[in-house]
């Protein structure tokens, strides 16, 4: 890997930040908030079966066919579904504010990755972030509280481009941002299908960073338990 990388990109979720609570709780509390703006009583539970059956149904579409449902669409179906009518632009607005805001606040970063970064930045190597997310908002709001947004040259989202990894389309779309060829760049990830499958698939080098060990047989270049144990092989670049 040495002397030919320009850009190293990192997956957002569970590579550079994770929850700090349960996903579900995430997704539950900011419902409890949506409920009281809604033209209709409908209880937390019924709005949580109605969110889980949409997403189920996105959810297959999205992997099947590596394409993202933005949280715009998502978000006007599900309130359809629930007040069983077409909701205002306003209410959509208001709703989607409420998820991206609780989708941000609970987000932390993982101890290494402010310490990775920070020394990566020293190098002439420039940073992307490519993150598979419904909401470019989400991604960058996190990016925010986690303060790690300055670290970046470009944060290229599926909500923004509309392709989801491991299509190889999202990978060239984020490696036109800075003028690279596919050889010149390094893909850091958790997902052995989305980063590592997904970047290999696109020529990219590749980077497991597998923190619950999960991944038997990975097709990366390299992989570690951390970024702290990948740092210094990704210094090397």
């Amino acid at each position: 890997m040495v002397g030919q990388t320009k850009v190293v990109f990192f997956d957002l979720g569970e590579t550079l930040v994770t929850q700090n609570i349960e996903d579900n709780m995430v997704t539950r509390n900011a419902l409890r908030e949506i409920s009281p703006i809604l033209p209709k009583r409908v209880s937390p539970e019924k709005l949580f079966e109605l969110y889980r059956e949409g997403y189920k149904i996105n959810e297959a579409i999205r992997s099947r066919h590596h394409v993202e449902i933005p949280i715009q669409v998502w978000m006007r179906q599900l309130l359809e579904r629930i007040i069983e009518d077409n909701p205002s632009d306003q209410l959509v607005k208001k709703a989607i504010k409420i998820i991206v805001k609780a989708r941000a606040a609970n987000a932390v970063a993982f101890d290494d990755a402010d310490s990775t970064l920070s020394k990566l930045s020293r190098r002439d190597v420039k940073l992307g972030i490519i993150s598979n997310v419904s909401s470019h908002e989400v991604a960058m709001g996190i990016l925010d509280n986690v303060k790690l947004t300055k670290y970046f040259d470009e944060v290229v989202t599926s909500a923004s481009v509309g392709i989801r990894k491991p299509d190889p389309g999202i990978f060239r779309y984020a490696l036109m941002q800075f003028k690279a060829r596919p050889e010149e760049a390094v893909m850091v990830g958790d997902s052995e299908m989305h980063d590592i499958g997904g970047g290999y698939i696109a020529g990219l080098k590749t980077v497991l960073v597998d923190r619950r060990q999960r991944v038997e047989t990975s097709l990366a270049d390299d992989r570690f338990n951390s970024l702290h144990e990948a740092a210094k092989e990704l210094e090397s670049l």
